[in-house]
């Protein structure tokens, strides 16, 4: 049984009953979130979903939400941009301060009735939870206790310590740290989807000889999703695609300062280099940023855009861009890196050494440019337009990278719940 609901963990339930899983997804009702993408439901048609109620305030903040558009009195735009308002403060105030380690812990008292059901229902031997939020490993534990269950803990991101789940207190930062403790001892196994943070969990947790019990599985690309894609035409203008969303750890600004060097030195470039962004500015700076840098004409105010449709951009691209702006060891590899890989098509990484630059001077895929080389970002650009202009840019085969592909790391899941049973019953 699954407790939670990503990309990541979709992509697994899609592919595990092809090795011996049936799983069953446990989660939440609809919560007002910034981003809602109904096609990847896609993934997990026929699986069992069990949707439960929730106390989390944008749960709570849905179905007010829900119930004004039934009785009509607010306009749908009007709705929606007082709503996100009150979600970003819900975020920010509520869930950062009063709820630890995170709002979704107000699930947990439906979690935990709903989620031992499913498991005297169906006899299930594996509780697989991933993070964040965090507070599902928390409820992963509590079914272990009472029901005996294997648990693997998933873990996208770290809990603490770094730059994606920042403690607002050095209270929060002590209280958020004994429960990562509680988890990493208590699950079966934990895996998480890089070397460096299966390690960080590993030392954490203070279980330097247990090595079997944390590993990695990384994230990856779902080459179904590529199949009608790889014969679209590319874009008649140079262009640069940069998909996901834009947050203080992918701030754009050193990139768009380089295009505006560029674009000063070089201005028969304005109408022959194409720019876009798709995704949610969740940092709130884009659109001022283009307007400071006077490339409010240049490129196109973010667009949130569904997950294939997204795909279908980056295979007509020609460069695809990256940033990460670290100011922590953490690493922040998201699908999209492995989708990047996928298309085939180069990577321009605007980032500092991490894992993600070290795979793509690995697999030889682009150019990795500090972040404070803001020269360096600009030529990067430019010898790129110049190979496309000389028809010279070369593209790597789309789908290469087997190792990164879903069905293949599912597989390696499906190993890893056979391995916790299997050590259970002996």
């Amino acid at each position: 049984m699954g407790m939670g609901g990503t990309q990541r963990s979709a992509k697994f339930a899609k592919y595990l009953m092809e090795f011996g899983w049936n799983p069953i997804v446990l989660t939440v009702k609809d919560v007002n979130y910034y981003a809602i993408d109904e096609s990847l439901l896609g993934d997990v048609a026929n699986r069992e979903i069990i949707r439960t109620e929730s106390l989390d305030p944008l749960r709570i903040l849905a179905r007010l939400r829900k119930q004004g558009d039934k009785s009509g009195r607010n306009s749908k735009a009007d709705s929606s941009k007082g709503h996100s308002k009150i979600s970003s403060f819900l975020n920010k105030v509520i869930s950062g301060w009063l709820l630890i380690p995170d709002s979704k812990i107000l699930w947990l008292p439906f979690l935990i009735p709903g989620a031992i059901r499913q498991i005297k229902k169906h006899k299930i031997k594996v509780v697989y939870t991933t993070s964040p939020p965090h507070s599902a490993h928390l409820g992963g534990v509590i079914l272990k206790i009472l029901t005996k269950v294997k648990l693997v803990a998933d873990f996208r991101d770290d809990w603490t310590g770094g730059e994606s789940q920042p403690s607002p207190s050095l209270f929060h930062d002590f209280i958020n740290r004994l429960m990562e403790k509680i988890v990493l001892k208590k699950a079966d196994v934990v895996l998480s989807m890089c070397e460096s943070l299966t390690a960080n969990l590993q030392r954490k947790s203070g279980d330097n000889f247990n090595t079997s019990k944390f590993r990695t599985i990384t994230n990856g690309y779902d080459a179904e999703d590529f199949s009608a894609l790889l014969d679209l035409p590319m874009e008649e203008k140079f262009t640069i695609t940069h998909c996901g969303s834009i947050s203080r750890v992918s701030n754009p600004d050193p990139f768009l300062q380089a295009v505006q060097k560029l674009f000063h030195e070089y201005p028969e470039l304005k109408g022959k280099v194409q720019i876009q962004f798709f995704g949610t500015d969740l940092f709130g700076d884009l659109q001022a940023m283009l307007n400071q840098y006077s490339l409010h004409s240049f490129i196109q105010p973010i667009k949130y855009l569904p997950h294939k449709q997204a795909l279908k951009k980056v295979m007509k691209s020609h460069l695809l861009l990256l940033t990460i702006f670290k100011k922590t060891n953490e690493e922040i590899i998201t699908s999209k890196v492995f989708e990047y890989f996928a298309s085939g098509k180069p990577i321009l990484l605007v980032s500092g050494e991490g894992e993600v630059a070290r795979q793509i001077k690995f697999m030889k895929r682009g150019k990795v440019i500090p972040n404070d080389n803001i020269d360096g970002i600009k030529e990067a650009i430019l010898e790129y337009y110049q190979k496309f202009k000389n028809k010279q840019l070369k593209f790597e085969k789309p789908l290469s990278t087997k190792q990164f592909d879903r069905a293949i790391l599912t597989k390696e899941l499906a190993e890893t719940f056979s391995d916790v049973v299997k050590q259970g019953e002996d």
